[in-house]
């Protein structure tokens, strides 16, 4: 599950929505079982069990955690997705459907209608990316703040009002004072996506007066770390690394040849080095 791909239509990502640790860790799990090519339906159930959960987030083995699963989709139950539209607000749900199994330890759920379309079909205009780029977030706005760079990941950069972030991430009356959203969601995240997914943040402040009105972000994918064993062979050996090469194959070859490997065959400069080495 670790390398299922998440897929959402790029017009979810700017509807206002709050979600814990837990209830987005539930969600990817499930979306990541979707193909978003295919059609959804209603009746699509998706299942995800409590080990799974905690192989996919490194969650160890607390017993509580079957509590806090239940618990979060106790919460996603009523958990509102708003969208707005001029003077015209709607508001979604999540799901629709969900089936608790305390003896096999599983959790299944059905998307609502209202979702699906966001989920599914999906064709153009859509974010895609790792669930293991994702899944050690701790910090329960950094998956929405990842999101909204992975849309415009081929760019390298967008720029969002910090009222406008602050409505998408439905802060509604926390973190009313700019040094506080700054402190405890602005950079809490990027910490963490600076630290654990494939995406690489900085950002600028905007300000009109001595008031910031915009933060403009800059991100670009990580570079994968090269293994010892590639750079082995992406490293061209110099001539004394050959020549080395060549001297320890011949002393190899002699030790399992005996006579057959002698002077007649091996040039001179090779045989006077084993010689001084006392291989010959």
């Amino acid at each position: 599950m670790k390398d299922n791909i998440i897929v959402k239509k790029n017009e979810f990502l700017k509807f206002s929505y709050s979600l814990t640790i837990n209830e987005q860790r539930l969600l990817l799990a499930c979306i990541s079982q979707i193909d978003s090519r295919n059609k959804l339906l209603k009746e699509d159930s998706f299942e995800v069990s409590v080990q799974e959960i905690k192989d996919l987030f490194c969650l160890g083995y607390s017993n509580q955690i079957y509590g806090d699963l239940k618990a979060a989709c106790d919460r996603l139950w009523v958990r509102e997705i708003v969208t707005q539209d001029g003077n015209v607000t709607t508001k979604l749900r999540w799901v629709y459907k969900i089936v608790y199994d305390d003896g096999n330890s599983t959790i299944k759920l059905n998307f609502s209608p209202d979702v699906i379309p966001y989920l599914s079909e999906i064709t153009e205009r859509f974010t895609r990316y790792k669930l293991n780029d994702v899944k050690d977030f701790k910090c329960t706005h950094s998956l929405r703040i990842y999101e909204l760079f992975a849309q415009y990941q081929c760019v390298g950069s967008v720029s969002y009002d910090v009222d406008e972030l602050r409505e998408m991430l439905e802060l509604n009356d926390k973190y009313l004072l700019y040094f506080e959203f700054k402190r405890n969601v602005i950079e809490r995240a990027i910490s963490e996506i600076n630290t654990y997914s494939n995406l690489t943040v900085t950002y600028i402040e905007k300000r009109r007066g001595r008031k910031v009105i915009t933060i403009q972000f800059a991100f670009k994918t990580k570079s994968k770390p090269i293994t010892p064993a590639k750079v082995k062979a992406l490293t061209k050996p110099t001539d004394k690394e050959e020549f080395d090469a060549l001297v320890n194959e011949i002393a190899n070859s002699r030790k399992r040849f005996g006579m057959a490997i002698n002077e007649t065959n091996v040039p001179e400069n090779v045989i006077s080095i084993l010689k001084q080495q006392g291989r010959w």
